[in-house]
């Protein structure tokens, strides 16, 4: 199959389960091309040079300006258009791109970038799919009504609508009048490269991680709650965040603000290689989030056998079963993320035990052959092949 993959930038540290799923797919034999407006070279060579089965297209200002060029006589008629030239231009320029590369599949990796798209959508010969995994779908849409609509009219042209959860399903479910479009396929990681590789270790001050963008999806205000309550308990501890974003400032402020200077740390974004090694010296995995689709980076940790500690947000109860493979509250609960914590901090025994249980769970449901073999089967199925 000839797939297309839209994305706004690729590869990027953030999104390595895109990564992934090219490699995957690229491995049954399919020819992939990742269609986005800016890319990381060099972490494009380190994961794709010598891959024939993957090349990238990236939609800059000099295919832009080329693409112009060579179409005198459709500028002229855009201008004609006023205010909409431009928005007219651009969809010419986004159906060239596609259309030139004769793709079987067009996969929208969020939802967001469909419904920028949704003007040339009726007119391209290939099957539309649409990913919704967050923001998009949790937030947008509560406030927006134009993006209500917009986002109808996207599941009206999509073949296949993929959901990273049950609890997103439901979320988009009022808004597809086709619920049998839907198909839930698990976010996954890489088991094998995700594997620790030296024995869990007992160790003080504990090491708490965290990992993800400084945003109030995070929930990081409702995190150093608990961290209040861990400091005041006396216990020895040390919250690392991994990452960064607009929150920051805020964060910093709180933290001071709860005297807890002395017991977090930022740690900046780090590469995949990066994480794995924080991961071996990590103790606990903390995911403190108001709302998730399903956080790759618990799935990750859970995969290195660290046990986490996460709200019920989005489809985490879908993955931890509590007291088992990992540890949950209710969205906001502080007081019960500082009880499961303390807990895990105090008992080395039920760290490891949760640790292991934590891998078989994704072991036995949230690999990327797994996942690939999902999309595969649902892109044979709409080509009738």
């Amino acid at each position: 199959m000839n797939i297309l993959i839209i994305v706004e930038r690729f590869p990027v540290t953030t999104e390595t389960f895109i990564v992934n799923k090219v490699l995957h797919l690229a491995k049954l034999g399919n020819t992939i091309t990742v269609l986005c407006n800016s890319t990381d070279k060099g972490m494009y060579n380190r994961f794709f040079a010598g891959n024939t089965h993957v090349r990238i297209l990236v939609a800059n200002k000099v295919q832009w300006c080329w693409y112009l060029f060579k179409r005198p006589f459709g500028v002229l008629k855009a201008i004609s258009l006023g205010r909409q030239m431009k928005q007219s231009l651009l969809n010419g320029f986004r159906y060239y791109l596609i259309q030139k590369q004769a793709p079987d599949i067009v996969h929208f990796e969020f939802s967001g970038i469909g419904i920028a798209y949704l003007d040339i959508l009726p007119d391209l010969n290939a099957k539309i799919v649409v990913s919704c995994r967050g923001t998009a779908e949790k937030v947008k849409l509560l406030s927006d009504t134009t993006r209500q609509q917009q986002i109808r009219l996207l599941f009206n042209q999509a073949a296949a609508i993929h959901c990273v959860s049950a609890d997103m399903q439901q979320t988009i479910a009022p808004y597809c009048n086709e619920p049998g479009k839907i198909f839930v396929n698990f976010p996954s990681i890489d088991t094998l490269q995700f594997k620790r590789r030296f024995s869990y270790k007992q160790r003080s001050p504990v090491t708490i991680l965290s990992v993800g963008r400084f945003n109030f999806q995070k929930g990081y205000l409702t995190g150093l709650l608990a961290m209040q309550c861990l400091a005041k308990a006396g216990l020895a501890f040390q919250w690392v965040l991994v990452g960064d974003g607009p929150m920051k400032e805020e964060l910093l402020f709180h933290i001071n603000q709860l005297s807890l200077n002395d017991y977090v740390q930022f740690a900046g974004s780090k590469t995949r290689e990066q994480l794995l090694k924080q991961l071996h010296d990590t103790d606990i995995f903390f995911l403190p989030s108001v709302y998730e689709g399903i956080a790759n980076a618990a799935l990750e940790a859970m995969s290195m056998e660290v046990p986490v500690v996460s709200t019920k947000s989005g489809g985490m109860a879908e993955v931890i079963t509590h007291g088992v493979n990992g540890m949950l509250a209710e969205v906001y609960d502080h007081l019960a993320l500082a009880a499961h914590l303390e807990l895990l901090i105090n008992n080395f025994a039920m760290r490891q035990s949760i640790g292991a249980a934590g891998r078989t769970r994704v072991a036995e449901q949230f690999t990327i052959q797994m996942q690939t073999a999902v999309f595969q089967t649902k892109y044979q199925q709409l080509l009738g092949i």
